[in-house]
Order: C-alpha cells, then structure tokens, then sequence
C-alpha cells in the first residue's frame, strides 16, 4: 500500500471522528499528525496497531454508557477526546516512531509498543472497570470509592487492564514479529503503564471537591459552580497522568530491553 493511500486514510479517519462526535476538531487534528507520521516511519503496521486502541477505546467508550453517567461526572473530561488527549495517549508514540526512522534501531519500536499497551491497557481499565457490580478500592485509603476515580481498582478493571496490554503485545507480535522477549517486555510495560497511571491518579493528581453535592471530582466546574481545589499537584492534570505513566513504562521497557 503506497504512503499516498496511507496518509489519506489518516485523513479520512480524523475527518470521520469529528463527524462522529468521537473527536473534538484538535482532536481529529493531531489524530491527522500523529497517525501520518507513524505511517510514515512504520508502514501500515503503525496504522493498524494505532486503529487497534483508538478503535477498540471508542467502541468500548459506548458500552455500557448508561451506567457509566456517574463516571462522567467525576472524570475531567467526558464525551469526544480533544487534541491534549489524543497526545497524551498518541504523543510519544509518534517520537518513537521517528526515532526508528531515525536510528533504524528496534529499541524505539520497542517503545512505541509499550507506550500503546500502556495506554490501552489504562483505557480498557477505564472503561470497563466502572461496569462493575462492585464499587472500586482506593489504593490510597484502601476504602470504596465512586466509580471513575482515579486511583480506584476493581478486579474487573485489573482484567481489562492485563487484557488490554495483551492485545496491544499480540497485535504487535503479529505486525512486527516480535520475539518471545519482546512480547513479554510489551505486555508488561503495558501493564505497569497502567499501574503508574493509578498509582500517580490516586496520590498527586489534582482533585477538587463540588461545593454543590460534595463529591470529589477531576472537573474544575460541577454542577455550573466552581469547585474546591483539595490535593494534589494542580498542574497534573489527567491528560499528563497519562502522558507520563505510558512514557515512564515505555523508557523502564527500554532500558530493561537494553539491560537483558
């Protein structure tokens, strides 16, 4: 498939997900950048494994949508992902990626792998996990907490979580014939993507509380009032949460790959 017909196809995509309602015009602006660059340094192997999480995270961002109305309320942002969040999940991926063109070196695929299984292993957790019968644990006071708040887990989270990480490290044993070693430095780099992304969610990420219903939330407006900020680093917001935890498992995958 010449990178012509590649490149539309990235085009046709953002146009779609704006269309769609799953992408804000930033959003489907930068899902444009990075997934043109990816195809440019990895072929339409790059674009697969990108449609895999962007597809599989929409799709699973409609199931169960009903019970999922209390998580919107306490997430910071809700509904079509904007150009910070396709960043967040997609940004250093598409660094990795030039830096395979770059370097020709297997370490920086190995990199954008991870970077991918984290942040689909973080994504299926958070949209599965609130479907639980059960409410979440926080791993910060070990108490139940509202579905959706970061730092919650759920064993049908922690599921979705491994599974997600798996996908992204089967597809891409499949694209790109990777090793056994590989696989398993992928799978687990996806995973622990996903535990920092908790870890960092329930410990310095910002949080405020609604002075209407008292809730703690992400949202700095709740209820059309301004809410109170509680703890947390208030520059960390959750885009960064997601950035830093899928980039960090993405550089400990790579040193642990040149280390091995």
């Amino acid at each position: 498939m010449s990178l012509t017909v590649l490149l539309f196809i990235c085009l046709a995509l953002g146009y779609a997900g704006y269309q769609f309602g799953l992408l804000t015009k930033s959003g489907a602006l930068l899902t444009i950048l990075v997934g043109s660059t990816v195809v440019y340094a990895l072929d339409y192997e790059g674009l697969v494994l990108l449609l895999l999480f962007f597809g599989s995270s929409s799709l699973l961002s409609k199931l169960g949508k009903v019970r999922k109305r209390s998580v919107d309320q306490i997430v910071e942002k809700d509904g079509a992902r904007d150009g910070w969040q396709v960043l967040a999940n997609g940004g250093t991926a598409m660094l990795a990626s030039v830096g395979v063109v770059l370097t020709n070196e297997f370490d920086f695929l190995l990199v954008f792998l991870i970077v991918i299984a984290a942040s689909n292993a973080d994504t299926w957790a958070s949209e599965i996990g609130p479907l639980s019968k059960k409410e979440p644990i926080s791993i910060r006071t070990f108490k139940p907490v509202l579905r959706g708040t970061s730092g919650g887990v759920s064993l049908l989270g922690t599921l979705a979580t491994i599974i997600g990480a798996l996908f992204i490290a089967t597809a891409g044993d499949i694209l790109f014939d990777l090793s056994i070693k590989q696989w398993l430095i992928v799978a687990a780099g996806g995973v622990l993507g996903s535990i920092l992304d908790t870890v960092l969610g329930a410990t310095v990420q910002r949080k405020y509380r609604c002075q209407i219903c008292g809730k703690e939330t992400e949202k700095k407006i709740h209820h059309g009032t301004t809410t109170q900020y509680v703890r947390g680093w208030k520059w960390l917001g959750n885009d960064a949460v997601n950035y830093l935890s899928s980039t960090l498992a993405g550089l400990i995958g790579f040193m642990l790959y040149r280390l091995w």
